[in-house]
């Protein structure tokens, strides 16, 4: 055995780092530090920042609202409710302490998420995904495990609303019907209807009975981050109007064209699940899983492309034009590309011949139409549509006027056309696109009616307030973005004077808000018509699996490209004309914002606090920039940036130099800037929808950037819990690349002095596979609602303070210009060899029989000792005494199973050991031993890309123990010597991938 004690930190160094050759870094102040700041920095600034004891409660409730709201509040008033009684006797089927389970939906963006609630007692506590759904199979992303938080918001709207005060439901009942006979006898002349997306047969029904009734109506559709172009492109390319269901699964080589197919939204758990079904079937040798992406601004997608070429997004169509020239396809004509283009196109259309009927183009719905329309004529040419790509009819409800729906409903409030406006579920005042002077045109409408969940800017600006259920407590429908179709059932009674949105609609229309069986009757008269005689049982069957059998679109072959496609090719935007950019100039493009989407969960604080990719930043929106411009123009992250566009619409917020970005491209997020948002978002962030066009709703060409004297103080994690070290991430590559170089032979496991722990089955652990992990953050959201994890505001996350038990660390390697890009989860490691448990001083920290790493909560006394020790810091401090003060009522809303833990303590991960217990006990009821899979802790059940494997490791037959024993298996700091439970699985990548530095 070899002696290290000789050994100087130096030479310890460059003999790790020898190991892989590999030197990752987080920001880009770690390519000038140097190791003597780096130790100022950690051991003299970071104990003197500043302790905020001086937040009193109040201000911290108002930052943690929603997330210690979560309870089973009875009402909308304040006083005890003396009707209330405790039940002596149980009800019926109600057990406390044994979980029920029934299967609905979340809505979002007008679509269906398949979601399985879970209630304690009645009390809803956790959300999962549906494993039986075919679209996402039991995938889940950020949204969705959020989305429990916002039943809870005590921002929520909670009375209907007259002129600004509070009125009754009997008071919205006369005046809707003195309002629905006027339009009765006038057809409904001057009437309009404004919602966000359908997606609900019921919803859609009704609105088409309405429209009937009143010929002389309008209805109208507002959905910001729609992607209305996709259904415009398919009507140029094949004369209708389709969507895509992309079977990424089954694509053995993607080309992407700035189009984040794994990115946040609506599709990211069906895409997530069905792109990691192809990657792990490449894994096991059936096939490959190639992925090649042109982007300008760092995405998911691209943090995972085999493949990445930074481009302008004015740059996209030369690219896919000259992959159509490139493939054969007639009437296009070559663009003028650069070397690197080139290269890249060249490498595109080889992986598509190489893979003939297995490989998918995905053009960007931000594109022009005709570069979309192109891109699908690329894959009839490829032979993908109908199998790598499905096109099936308009998930969505297209309203009458198409994707000018809200422009046409805008110039004829203008123009004193519109009488009665009724806002449903949508806030334009906030999301409308600047230039339409959405605002001004309310002006001219005599009667405004908004029906929403919360007192938002539109509702400020309407008569009446009209409040609804949140998908929890209502009945209603939906469909999923692969059209499946599902029942929303209820998990608990409103808890405020709210109404279905089915109820508000009738309400409109002359009918009573208060009739028996309310939502839930008008959505059994949908499927009642649908069904017929069969209705009862598979009204009972739909309820029990959480969606329709055989409802989902079925593919439609297209006919032959309609003549203005094939006339069309050669009329495709010129190279850098996309947009509109002039040539030298900045780019603008606009995106959802991937932790508050367009603003309709800015007051969740959960979501909130979740780091957002690439950035970590939380509470706030940045203005992202390329590394060149900031050397151009000295911009620092940080400083302050006003961005102005050619039509003079301007927002100033603080810059954020992203690795990857393209030089000229200046990124904005949707979501921040609210005025009307209640407690959680005030103050945060600035409006980037004040520079949307209507006609440009994504890209902004002619901007220019200026430096204000301000600096911002960003609550970002990028840099919190940094490990010294290099061997972070580690890849191997593809199975069939050449075999790489020899490594050193690895020295055997080293003595320890720790004493070695008891054995016994089981005994757990977990593998990650950095290969199918994308850092959608699904499992940071799961932990924190699974254990109760607090929320603990923008200036202690500026601290680094934050309590989040699972952190996903970016890393990056190369030039700052374009680097490569990578994703680790780091949860505690629950080692064999746990320094925690040696430096403890009262023994809180223990190791249990079955390979637990516990925190015994009553012995600690906060000496954070056992952080210090830590290696992977992965071990958070309860500065702040955050739950112990809160009613009952609050104290109820929380996961019964796990401790709320006081002021003082050190909280980590714990692998779920509550839902260890319950299998336990399971067990031992049947007289077995726990299953494989009966245990799934709160991260794995989360992940929409099958990434973390939990189970018994001393069992061979596992699936954890089957990952571990594959050759790509590795601990994270494994020179620590700590033996790790934890282990990760090295991501695969092309052979060429790391050839520049001669490691191929």
């Amino acid at each position: 055995m070899r002696d290290h004690r000789s050994d100087d930190v130096t030479t310890i160094r460059a003999r790790l780092a020898g190991r892989t050759g590999r030197d990752f870094w987080r920001g880009l102040d770690d390519l000038t530090e140097t190791p003597a700041l780096r130790r100022v920095v950690d051991t003299e600034l970071l104990s003197r920042l500043p302790a905020a004891s001086d937040i009193d409660r109040r201000s911290m409730l108002k930052l943690m609202g929603a997330s210690l709201a979560l309870a089973g509040l009875t009402g909308c008033k304040t006083e005890a409710d003396e009707t209330a009684m405790p039940y002596v006797t149980a009800p019926e089927f109600t057990t406390p302490g044994v979980p029920r389970y029934y299967a609905t939906g979340i809505g979002f963006a007008g679509y269906l998420q398949p979601v399985v609630g879970k209630t304690h007692v009645g009390r809803p506590v956790k959300l999962e995904g549906n494993d039986r759904h075919p679209a996402t199979g039991g995938a889940t992303d950020p949204f969705m495990q959020a989305a429990l938080l916002g039943l809870y918001d005590p921002d929520r709207s909670t009375v209907p609303r007259e002129l600004g005060g509070p009125t009754t439901w009997q008071a919205v009942e006369s005046a809707a019907a003195a309002r629905a006979a006027a339009l009765d006898a006038s057809g409904g002349a001057g009437f309009r209807l404004l919602t966000g997306a359908v997606s609900s047969p019921t919803l859609h029904r009704q609105i088409v009975a309405m429209m009937r009734r009143w010929p002389q109506a309008r209805w109208h559709v507002l959905e910001p981050a729609a992607e209305d172009s996709r259904l415009a492109a398919s009507q140029w390319a094949f004369g209708q109007p389709l969507d895509r269901d992309l079977r990424l699964d089954l694509a053995e080589m993607v080309v992407d064209l700035d189009d984040d197919i794994l990115g946040p939204g609506p599709c990211q758990a069906m895409h997530g699940r069905r792109w990691s079904t192809r990657r792990l079937a490449r894994q096991a040798g059936r096939g490959d899983a190639a992925l090649h992406v042109a982007e300008a601004s760092p995405t998911l997608t691209g943090l995972m492309a085999d493949e990445r070429l930074i481009a302008e997004s004015a740059r996209i169509g030369a690219l896919t034009t000259a992959l159509a020239v490139s493939l054969g396809l007639p009437g296009a004509e070559a663009p003028a590309l650069t070397a690197v283009e080139r290269r890249w196109v060249a490498g595109a259309v080889a992986g598509i011949r190489s893979h003939d009927g297995r490989a998918v183009v995905c053009v960007g719905d931000r594109q022009p139409v005709a570069i979309q329309a192109l891109g699908l004529l690329i894959n009839r040419h490829i032979g993908a549509i109908g199998t790598t790509l499905h096109l099936i009819r308009p998930v969505i409800a297209p309203p009458p006027d198409g994707a000018g729906s809200f422009a046409t409903l805008t110039r004829d409030m203008a123009a004193g056309r519109v009488g009665t406006l009724a806002i449903i579920g949508a806030n334009p005042a906030y999301t409308a696109p600047a230039d339409l002077g959405f605002i001004a045109a309310m002006d001219t409408v005599p009667v405004r009616i908004h029906a929403g969940l919360h007192v938002d800017e539109t509702a400020a600006l309407c008569h009446w307030h009209l409040p609804l259920e949140h998908d929890l407590e209502t009945w209603s429908d939906g469909r999923a973005v692969d059209g499946t179709a599902g029942i929303v059932q209820p998990l608990v009674r409103p808890f405020h004077d709210v109404r279905s949105v089915h109820v508000v609609v009738e309400a409109l229309q002359g009918g009573s808000t208060g009739a028996a069986g309310g939502g839930r009757t008008i959505v059994q008269d949908t499927w009642r018509a649908a069904w017929g005689p069969d209705f009862d049982q598979r009204w009972r069957d739909a309820l029990l699996q959480g969606f329709i059998t055989d409802s989902a679109a079925p593919p439609v072959i297209p006919g032959r490209a309609t003549a203005a496609a094939r006339l069309g090719l050669g009329d495709m935007p010129a190279p850098g004309d996309a947009h509109g950019e002039a040539n030298g100039g900045l780019h603008l493009e606009l995106r959802p914002d991937p932790t508050i989407w367009d603003g309709r969960y800015a007051g969740n604080a959960w979501l909130q606090e979740t780091p957002k990719p690439h950035t970590k930043l939380t509470w706030g929106n940045v203005l992202m920039i390329s590394p060149a411009l900031a050397a151009e123009r000295g911009i620092a992250t940080g400083d302050g940036l006003r961005v102005e566009t050619e039509n003079g619409a301007a927002v100033s917020g603080p810059a954020w130099v992203l690795p990857g970005q393209a030089a000229r491209t200046v990124t904005a997020t949707l979501g921040y800037g609210r005025s009307a948002p209640g407690r959680i978002a005030d103050g945060l962030g600035y409006n980037a929808f004040r520079l949307r066009r209507h006609d440009r709703p994504w890209h902004v060409g002619r901007a220019e950037v200026t430096v204000e004297d301000v600096r911002h103080r960003l609550a970002t994690t990028q840099r919190h819990q940094a490990m010294d070290g290099h061997d972070f991430v580690r890849t191997v590559p593809a199975p069939d690349a050449p075999p790489p170089k020899p490594e050193a032979v690895p020295e055997a496991v080293p003595p320890s002095l720790y004493p070695q722990p008891a054995g016994g089955s089981p005994s757990w652990g977990m593998s990650i596979d950095l290969d199918l992990c994308i850092g959608c953050n699904a499992c940071v959201v799961a932990c924190v609602a699974e254990n109760n994890v607090p929320v603990v505001g923008r200036d202690l996350v500026a601290e680094g303070r934050e309590m989040h038990w699972l952190r996903v660390d970016h890393y990056h390697e190369g030039a700052p210009e374009d680097p490569r890009m990578y994703v680790q989860p780091v949860p505690c490691m629950h080692c064999e060899q746990a320094p925690c448990e040696m430096g403890c001083p009262v023994n809180a920290t223990v190791h249990s029989s079955d390979g637990l790493n516990l925190q015994v909560y009553n012995r600690c006394i906060g000496t954070r000792t056992c952080s210090s020790f830590c290696p992977y810091k992965v071990r958070r401090f309860n500065w702040f005494d955050y739950t112990g003060d809160d009613p009952e009522p609050v104290r109820a809303m929380r996961n019964p199973d796990v401790t709320v833990r006081d002021r003082g303590v050190m909280e980590k991960c714990t692998y779920c050991i509550q839902r260890i217990s319950a299998a336990r006990i399971e067990a031992k009821k049947d007289g077995r031993p726990i299953r494989d899979g009966e245990v799934v802790p709160a991260c794995q059940q989360a992940c929409p890309t099958q990434a973390i494997v939990f189970g018994d490791v001393t069992d061979p037959d596992t699936a954890v123990s089957r990952r571990k024993a594959g050759p790509r298996d590795y601990s994270l700091l494994e020179e620590a010597g700590t033996r790790p439970r934890t282990t990760y699985l090295a991501r695969i990548e092309p052979p060429h991938a790391h050839a520049e530095d001669d490691r191929s």
